[in-house]
Order: structure tokens, then C-alpha cells, then sequence
């Protein structure tokens, strides 16, 4: 099966999310420009990755001119509304910007925990080339080269070399779209699909058969106050059935509820297969 690796803002419709489930492992889409303006369709496609597993990035358009408050409004917008499948942050740099505002803005962006990414175009490589040879281990470069723009990677037209990430077209197709989109290719030449889909913090689900746990996301912070609000968070039910399954996993204190969520605070809560989806089954708390 092919793999889609497409970029998106409020100018894209998702006309099908299982479609987009089954075919992209990761998405990037908009979430802001400038110091005020937040894209209409970033909370929405936030929800709709967190409900369906799918790991995102958010990006700011960073318009000319004081880029480090523009990273710092990225964040202070996004940082609230961000979940388990949350990747990290990217800076698109395509305006014009100064080498001297965008360094600054990188050097905020390093002192966070999340993955991170640049996004340059390829004219204006010399005007960036110490930024991107600079940049940390987890900072990918994602270079923008279309060359004849009609839906196909062409090698006649790479990117640099060492850019992780290439936006080849602006005229894509991807299932789950019903208009033409931004696609990318991962070159191979350092960071692979893992590294693009997988959190900072989260490591890989082992094959089947090879001790094959998964653990739900710890909280980073305290905004749930008990395990029906913890499921919540994550897009899950806590009713009957799902807190059986997940009591037969971990625990069978007569405390159920608070023991449940004593695992989880520490990271330690089994999640097991098959839970329902508080949207698409309801049940009773």
C-alpha cells in the first residue's frame, strides 16, 4: 500500500478521516501566522488525529520580521490544545524572513521538549544554509522543490542534499482529499518514517509476538483530576465495558477507578485493544 505524506491548512478539506487513517502515518497541517491569526481548521484536525491515532505537526507562517514572537505565539496557542499523537513544532520559512529573526526563533523552539522542523525553500538555501547545518538532532529540514508541480516526484528536480523532508508538489492527490494538496517524501538521507511519527518521548510499538504492551500517555501536566476525564482527554469511554477491559490489564483493587488512575499519573497504565471511542460509542460514566 502506498504511503501519503501531505501538508494541509483551512484551504483543505478532509473528505474521509478512515481514509486518512489508513493511508497517512503522519499529518502537518497550519496552526498559525504572524502574532494573531490561528487557521479556522487546526482544532479540528487536532481533535480528529488524537481520536484516530494519527501523529500531527503544527507550523507557523512566519511573516517577515520579529519571528521569535511569532514562535512564542505558535506555541502559547497550540500548547493547551495538543495531545498524545502531538509530534512537534515547525517554522515555515518562506517570506522573506531574516536569518538573524529565524535563528531566534530555532533557538526558542530548542528550549522545548518536542521534536522540531524548518521548512525552507529551495532558492533561498544560501540565505539559511548555517541555520539548517546548525540545527540540533531533533530538528528535521524540510525543504520545499517542485520542479514541474504535476502530482509526481521527478528526480530530475531534488531537493538539497540532507534535507529529510521534500514538498515536491502542490497539485497531489491523497485518499481522504477531495482536492488537490501539498505531498511530501521522506529522502532517506537521515530521519526515517519512525522519526516523523513517533513523539520525542513515545517509543515504538514492537512487532506482535516480541512483549507487544502499550501504555497509554502519561499527563504532562495536571489537567485531569480522575480516570473518566484522563480517557476523555484521549478520546476513549469510561464506561463499563471499556473500564473492565482495562481493569483486567492492570488492576483489580475494589478502588478500581483510583488505582486506575494512580497508573496512569505514573505512566503505567496498560491500554488495551479494542477500547470504544467515546464519539463513536457512548457510554454511560
Amino acid at each position: 500500500m502506498s504511503k501519503y505524506y501531505p501538508d494541509i491548512s483551512h484551504h483543505h478539506t478532509v473528505a474521509d478521516w478512515k481514509e486518512v487513517e489508513k493511508n497517512c502515518p503522519f499529518l502537518i497541517t497550519k496552526a498559525t501566522q504572524g502574532t494573531s491569526f490561528v487557521d479556522s481548521a487546526m482544532e479540528g484536525i487536532v481533535r480528529q488525529c488524537e481520536k484516530r491515532g494519527i501523529s500531527y505537526w503544527l507550523y507557523a507562517y512566519l511573516n517577515k520580521g520579529d519571528e521569535l514572537a511569532q514562535a512564542r505565539f505558535l506555541v502559547k496557542t497550540c500548547k493547551d490544545k495538543v495531545g498524545e499523537y502531538f509530534m512537534g513544532y515547525i517554522l515555515d520559512v518562506e517570506a522573506g524572513n531574516s536569518a538573524s529573526g529565524v535563528q531566534k526563533a530555532m533557538d526558542y523552539l530548542k528550549t522545548l521538549n518536542e521534536k522540531m522542523m524548518i521548512y525552507t525553500m529551495y532558492a533561498q538555501y544560501d540565505k539559511y544554509k548555517n541555520i539548517i547545518a546548525a540545527r540540533p538532532s531533533r530538528c528535521a529540514w524540510w525543504e520545499a522543490r517542485y520542479g514541474l508541480n504535476n502530482g509526481k516526484y521527478s528526480s530530475s528536480y531534488p531537493c538539497h542534499a540532507g534535507a529529510d523532508l521534500h514538498q515536491y508538489t502542490s497539485d497531489g492527490t491523497c485518499p481522504g482529499f477531495g482536492e488537490k494538496i501539498d505531498l511530501n517524501r521522506i529522502t532517506g538521507q537521515g530521519k526515517d518514517e519512525t522519526w516523523f511519527a513517533v513523539p520525542q518521548n513515545k517509543k515504538p510499538d514492537k512487532p506482535e509476538g516480541e512483549d507487544n504492551v502499550k501504555y497509554f500517555s502519561t499527563i504532562k501536566k495536571q489537567t485531569v483530576s480522575n480516570i473518566t476525564e484522563f480517557l476523555h482527554n484521549r478520546g476513549f469511554g469510561a464506561g463499563e465495558k471499556n473500564m473492565s477491559r482495562i481493569a483486567a490489564e492492570n488492576c483489580q483493587s475494589k478502588e478500581v477507578r483510583s488505582a486506575l488512575f494512580e497508573l496512569a499519573k505514573q505512566g503505567k497504565l496498560i491500554k488495551p485493544s479494542g477500547l470504544n471511542k467515546r464519539e463513536e460509542t457512548e457510554e454511560k460514566s
